[in-house]
């Protein structure tokens, strides 16, 4: 709808009428209709009469009114919120199912909260995404975002809803992977195992979480050890979580006892690296009926350094950064990767490192590269002597720019490399996931159930972040996911005061606001409506 100046010849003389019209569309054509006639321009004028009807306008149009006391300095502002990021992920919560599900969850306990858990749990989930920090940050942070129901939530309620949301794990877990299988109609083919550690500040847990190798660099700390499953595309299945102390090899069977038991997941190859492989692992693998596509170690295993590497054979290139080999070894079938481009620079800074070598010998420097494991395994000491391995050299470089799978699937080779460099996809995703979402260190839990249903928290955070990238893909947006959240939170919430009404007015859609919101499906706020 919009006014229209509207020319009229009559006795010679031109007139021009103000209408309001509006675009019609009949079949394939938009044609203009006359909503309202105002009347003539210049009696209009002489009168008085178009300017009372605008003002008359302006008062049935918040956006209008408010932006014109704002220039004229006439507004009262009582908040200025966060809301952007909310809105969009909010749609994501609900067409996950969380929403329901999670309402459905609290509306069944015995003894109810007398809070909003619901709204508390997707409180945490936005926490982690967007502000990550401690429960008392969260706390007063949610004060600072446009959801009214936050308002009511505070600290305690934060401890409170975590244990029994970890209560309710695997029923969440069951019913976001049916979820998200109807959503995205796809089969489950291949599946992603990682893990991961997060350490706590004091010893209040010591006892369940425990000292262990630390992925944070940090050995001095109690810790505990996480594992994800994943989906080919990146989202996950479930999370488990052991003691600190232990070993990636210790964390498979319950990972595959919880795919068989509580997902009724059959037929599914699983793809996980060098840290998974043990002979218990594999067996309890081909036990279970899984089949598997597995890195294995090349230096420590003598079957795959001696006969595997040692197989002659011409590879089969895949692509310019890719050539493909396979080996049989009896039953076992092994795939040799090759990547020309990584070989090379293996090569160079092998060259680096002997170089450097070579000029510490000289100047007598042997004490400090023995102690040097990146030196040592290139030196050969006699007695006094000490120089530079030759052999030693000759077998590092058969490891150039490679490495070995194992695999019991019949897939070509070339799908069994392109599985396999899907997990270092899905690695560099939870790495990224992991930073955003802050879920380490963990300060001063004293309940494990809380500290249980914390890491729970990021685990539904990873969920709708995982969402997120989908739809954005979906909709042929490649936008980092610091910049999205950047835009979104440029959109704000302002609660204004103008002749005693309340007000409640946004900020405009900054940069790739407008396309995120398009591409879900959200409808942008009015500028302005009565709060």
């Amino acid at each position: 709808m919009f006014v229209r100046l509207k020319s009229v010849q009559s006795n010679r003389r031109r007139y021009q009428y103000l209408q309001i019209v509006e675009n019609r569309r009949e079949g394939a054509k938009v044609r203009q209709h006359i909503v309202g006639n105002l009347g003539r321009l210049d009696e209009l004028l002489e009168r008085g009469e178009l300017e009372q009807v605008i003002t008359q306008l302006v008062e049935h149009c918040p956006s209008v009114k408010l932006l014109r006391a704002q220039a004229a300095g006439g507004l009262s502002l009582e908040a200025d919120r966060l809301w952007g990021p909310v809105l969009i992920l909010e749609r994501i919560w609900e067409e996950l199912g969380l929403g329901k599900l999670l309402r459905g969850l609290a509306a069944r306990k015995q003894k109810r909260f007398d809070f909003d858990w619901e709204r508390m749990i997707f409180a945490q989930v936005l926490q982690r995404l967007l502000e990550p920090g401690s429960e008392l940050r969260g706390s007063q942070w949610i004060q600072t975002v446009h959801e009214p129901a936050f308002e009511a939530l505070s600290l305690a309620h934060f401890y409170r809803s975590l244990g029994w949301l970890w209560q309710k794990k695997h029923e969440i877990e069951r019913s976001l992977y049916r979820r998200e299988l109807d959503l995205f109609n796809a089969e489950l083919e291949l599946v992603f195992f990682d893990t991961t550690s997060t350490y706590f500040e004091g010893r209040r847990l010591a006892g369940w979480a425990k000292l262990g190798k630390s992925k944070d660099h940090r050995p001095d700390h109690l810790q505990l050890v996480i594992g994800v499953v994943m989906r080919r595309d990146g989202f996950p299945i479930a999370c488990e979580i052991w003691p600190g102390n232990t070993a990636d090899v210790r964390t498979l069977k319950p990972i595959l006892d919880a795919l068989r038991t509580r997902f009724a997941i059959g037929k599914v190859v699983l793809v996980c690296d060098r840290g998974m492989v043990s002979a218990a692992n594999l067996e309890a693998l081909e036990a279970a009926g899984y089949q598997y596509i597995v890195g294995m170690k090349m230096r420590g295993l003598a079957e795959v350094r001696d006969e595997v590497l040692g197989r002659a054979g011409r590879y089969h290139e895949v692509d310019e950064a890719l050539q493909v080999k396979e080996v049989h070894i009896d039953e076992r079938r092994y795939v040799i990767c090759y990547n020309p481009d990584e070989a090379r620079k293996d090569e160079h800074d092998r060259e680096a490192i002997v170089a450097k070598l070579r000029e510490k010998l000289a100047s007598g420097g042997v004490k400090r590269l023995i102690n040097n494991r990146g030196y040592r395994r290139y030196l050969k000491l006699a007695g006094e002597r000490t120089s530079v391995d030759e052999r030693a050299l000759k077998a590092e470089a058969r490891y150039d720019g490679k490495y070995v799978l194992r695999t019991t699937t019949e897939l070509p080779a070339e799908e069994v490399a392109r599985a396999y460099k899907d997990l270092s996809w899905i690695e560099r995703l939870w790495r990224e996931l992991k930073a955003v979402m802050e879920l380490r260190p963990i300060f001063h839990w004293r309940k494990r159930e809380n500290v249980k249903g914390h890491i729970f928290v990021c685990f539904l955070a990873l969920h709708v972040a995982a969402f997120l990238r989908r739809r954005l893909a979906q909709a042929g947006l490649k936008l980092p996911w610091d910049e999205v959240i950047r835009d979104l939170s440029q959109l704000r919430a302002v609660l204004v005061k103008l002749d005693g009404e309340r007000y409640l007015m946004r900020s405009p859609l900054k940069g790739c606001a407008g396309q995120v919101f398009a591409a879900l499906g959200v409808k942008v706020p009015p500028l302005a409506q009565p709060a």
